[in-house]
Formats: structure tokens, sequence, C-alpha cells
């Protein structure tokens, strides 16, 4: 017997099932073509979780980067082992970022689990910031345990003596994509301040796929550059920085070396 359905019961049927075909069709699950932007156009940030299904967690609940305010002391966390030597320059221009691509063996040790120092790279402006207020420029080490631990040290930097790695490489660095090498060896040590006291909390990449995986240590000692290498840094990245995410109840907790 052939079956009647009220109008209104086939016109939201159809808005359900055309919704779904829609959704199929504009997210693809293939991320490996996606081209993504820092912009407000159709490719950026605010779309990020939309433009295939390997963003999804960009959308996510515990994402990077937050202001850091309110911290809460905490004695218990670990101090940051760093088992830095050298590595030589390999620096990367990959269309988002300016990075520098380390030798293997260099390690962070945070309360027994070891990290090895993948890469570090450099956002302008800063993506965090420390009671509303941003930095010119912020350095990430990017450190992994396993695919689903990964460390990151956040350095702020501000206006002053010009940086010694950035008198030797900021000219090398390539305009467009692309990389520069040479068989010179980067003291990494150096590239950090003397004190690690650091604010931590739990977040994200904050770059696609934007995977929750991360322990953020944002040192609360800054470095320094001058006015002529952060404005030339200002101009090579132009503004590469994600805006500032929900805590949506996170905390964030303060150590003192």
């Amino acid at each position: 017997m052939e079956k009647w359905y009220p109008f209104w019961r086939i016109s939201v049927l159809s808005l359900v099932v055309s919704s779904c075909v829609y959704d199929s069709a504009v997210i693809p699950t293939d991320c490996t073509n996606i081209h993504w932007t820092y912009t407000m156009t159709a490719g950026g940030q605010d779309h990020w979780a939309d433009l295939c299904t390997g963003y999804n967690a960009c959308g996510g609940m515990s994402q990077s980067p937050v202001n850091i305010t309110g911290a809460v002391a905490q004695p218990n966390l670990s101090k940051l082992t760093f088992g830095y030597s050298t590595t030589a320059a390999e620096i990367e221009n990959n269309g988002h970022t300016i990075e520098f691509v380390c030798d293997p063996g260099n390690k962070l040790t945070i309360g027994g689990t070891q990290y090895e120092l993948l890469q570090f790279h450099y956002h302008a402006q800063s993506e965090h910031q420390v009671d509303g207020k941003k930095s010119p420029l912020e350095v990430h080490f990017v450190h992994k345990a396993t695919d689903s631990d990964f460390a990151v040290i956040g350095v702020l930097f501000e206006e002053g003596a010009s940086n010694s790695l950035f008198n030797q490489y900021l000219s090398r660095f390539p305009a467009e994509e692309g990389t520069y090498t040479d068989h010179s060896e980067i003291e990494l040590t150096e590239l950090l301040p003397l004190n690690k006291s650091y604010y931590h909390y739990s977040g994200s990449l904050t770059t696609p796929p934007c995977s929750e995986v991360v322990h953020w240590y944002v040192l609360k000692n800054k470095i320094t550059a001058s006015a002529s290498q952060l404005a030339q840094f200002q101009a090579l990245l132009k503004n590469n920085y994600r805006n500032i995410q929900n805590l949506n109840g996170r905390k964030i907790y303060s150590f003192d070396e």
C-alpha cells in the first residue's frame, strides 16, 4: 500500500538529505592539497575546521594560543631540563613561517618524559598574549615524545639588543617558499633566556590540523631583537599568528625556577 506523508514532513526530510549531501561534498576527507591562510578569507583561520575533515580539531575546546592571565602557582610542576647542543643551519620558508629544522639528538626532559626537538619557527606578532598584551615576535620550539604527546616551548621577544642568530641568518631567510642551508652550527641553548620560569597549560598546535596534543610552556622571561630586526620579520612573515582561543575552563599554571 502506498504511503502518503504530509507536505511539511517531506519538506523537512528534503532539507536534511540535501544538507547531508552538501556537507559531504564541500568538506573533503583528504587534506593533502588544502590551502589555508591566516587571513579572514575563505581559507582563513575562522574556517580551518571546515576545510577538510582532518582539520576538525581546529574547532575544538582546547585550542591554542591563549591569553595568559590569572595563572595559578603550581610548585609541583617540573623544571624544564634542556639537553640541547647544536644543529646545522637548515632554514625553510614553508609559506606559513620561517622554520629551522633541527638535527636529531637535542632533547627536552619534563618530569621523566623525554622529548625530541624537531624544529623551531617564528610568529609575528606573537600568538600568545600575557595579560592581554602581545609581543612583536614569538618563537616555538617543537618537541615530540609520541604522536599524542608534544611539548612546545614558547619564547616571547621584546625590542632591545640585536639578536645574534638574526645577525647571522636574517639576511639569508628565504623571502619565498624554499630552503637555505649551510654548514655552520647553531648553539641552541643560546636561543633561550637564562631563567626558564614558565606558564603552562594544555592546548593544541596553532596551525592545521590543530591537534590537541600539546603541553605548552611559555617562558616568562623574554629575549631581544633590535627594532630593525623585528621590522624585517614583520615584513617577511606578514602577521602569521592565530587569534586568541577561548580557555573553555582550562587552567593556566605558573612555575618559577
